[in-house]
């Protein structure tokens, strides 16, 4: 079984002491079945799992809609053939099958509050966000679920320990070994065409090549098509394919509807991103002004970028099959940048613990002559922290620039190809009414695989 940090926070859950009913929430095939069927034994104890996918008992759904607790729970233990003691997990799989069923949640847990319950669904978000499965306000608590991280990656392959120690332990004036950097880049290109997908990991982790990712990548994108088609009317399917086909090729640009679909009204090709966003296999993130935090407070609805689920996926769905060491250092990697991009902002979506909604920001300046743009704002202690990716080694930092002259920030991060360092920078900018500037900050350089320790290294220059 792959190793998931998502481990860590469900046996949190587990071992406290009066825990609400948990919904894992993500998009299908990322892995919310396996942590909840990956149940710790506690010590002194065995925990038993009562697991029903609702899909296959449609019956079931008129049980639920009663909220008769016991009833539900006579239900369950004679189709499981088991019965229940306390400390024991029922786990409701699939339970957009059963709109009822994540309401009723609430009167099993106050039948039996001995019992854990856990729910997790394909689709789930999109039922939940057009008002067919009721939540139960305050009395539910959320686990968000994405791809395999490029640590976890890593974790896998048990020959990549001291790789993995290095990035983890690393610390600013540390030296980096030339050796361990090329091959933790070589696994990253091995990654970008991977991703992050359990099912794709794990057949390229047992075959040791990634002749059968494709085939399996093929599948999961098959599945989510067929999904829409269960969740949506005829005449709006047409449009959540063109969406859902359009982000991988543009991932990272500002989003402008009438170049997805140019036909068609805004307020449909918007409600077909909400669509696929509540699926969560795309993802919006905001332009902030960037002022302060949260930088919710300043984000702007109407401007938006949009990133695909894995990066994976992406590759496949753009026909990268396989990315070469020479390729990565010369022009033709660098406009495959989009790569390096969804890689980050995948891993930066799901930086904090998994019971934190994933929410992103970026800051866009759109002015005649003078437009500027920072992939990615994030919270850091307080602060904001702009942060740059770059696909190969070199790369303009003109627009991080621009933004550290205009809100004063001391600190920033930069993506690339490079080993790991930690710089002062003084530039001298223009202003834009013919005079300069003298732009001072601190510039925490990290290569692409390090976008896990990121939090960990600003703690320390933000002490």
């Amino acid at each position: 079984m792959l190793f998931r940090y998502a481990f860590d926070d469900f046996k949190l859950w587990i071992e406290s002491e009066n825990p609400q009913c948990l919904v894992l929430r993500g998009a299908r095939q990322a892995g919310k079945t396996t942590v909840a069927g990956s149940i710790p034994n506690l010590p002194g104890r065995k925990i038993n799992i009562m697991t029903v996918n609702l899909e296959e008992h449609p019956e079931l759904s008129d049980v639920f809609a009663s909220n008769d607790a016991a009833r539900i729970l006579e239900e369950l233990t004679f189709i499981t053939g088991s019965r229940l003691s306390a400390g024991d997990i029922v786990f409701l799989d699939e339970i957009q099958a059963a709109t009822s069923a994540l309401q009723a949640m609430r009167y099993l847990r106050e039948h039996r509050p001995d019992l854990r319950f856990v729910a997790a669904g394909s689709l789930l978000d999109t039922e939940i966000s057009e008002g067919s499965i009721s939540v139960p306000v305050g009395r539910m608590e959320y686990q968000y679920m994405g791809p395999l991280s490029f640590e976890e990656f890593l974790i896998a392959h048990s020959e990549c320990s001291m790789e993995l120690d290095l990035i983890k332990n690393w610390i600013p004036g540390m030296p980096f070994p030339q050796a361990a950097h090329r091959k933790l880049l070589n696994l990253l290109r091995v990654y970008l065409v991977v991703g992050g997908m359990p099912e794709a990991v794990d057949d390229y982790i047992v075959s040791g090549g990634t002749d059968g990712v494709s085939r399996i990548h093929a599948s999961i994108l098959n599945t989510y098509r067929d999904d829409f088609a269960k969740y949506t009317s005829k005449e709006k399917l047409l449009l959540l394919r063109k969406v859902f086909d359009w982000v991988p090729a543009r991932a990272g640009d500002k989003v402008i509807y009438s170049q997805i679909a140019r036909d068609t009204r805004a307020n449909r090709v918007s409600q077909a991103i909400d669509f696929l966003s509540s699926a969560r296999v795309i993802f919006p993130v905001w332009h902030s002004s960037g002022n302060g935090i949260p930088l919710g407070a300043e984000a702007n609805p109407d401007v938006f970028k949009l990133f695909f689920l894995d990066v994976g996926l992406m590759a496949h769905m753009t026909g990268i099959s396989r990315i070469t060491d020479e390729q990565i250092r010369s022009n033709e990697f660098v406009n495959k940048g989009r790569l390096a991009e969804q890689f980050i902002a995948q891993h930066l979506l799901f930086k904090n613990p998994s019971y934190e909604r994933p929410v992103l920001h970026y800051w866009l300046r759109e002015k005649k002559n003078s437009n500027a743009e920072v992939d990615f704002l994030i919270q850091n202690k307080g602060r904001v922290v702009p942060v740059e990716v770059k696909a190969g080694k070199t790369g303009s930092m003109k627009s991080l620039l621009r933004y550290i002259q205009e809100k004063k920030t001391p600190l920033a991060v930069r993506f690339d190809a490079n080993p790991p360092s930690i710089q002062a920078v003084d530039h001298r900018l223009g202003n834009g009414a013919g005079k300069s500037s003298s732009v001072v900050f601190d510039l925490l350089s990290l290569p692409l695989y390090m976008v896990g320790e990121m939090r960990r290294l600003l703690e320390m220059q933000l002490d």
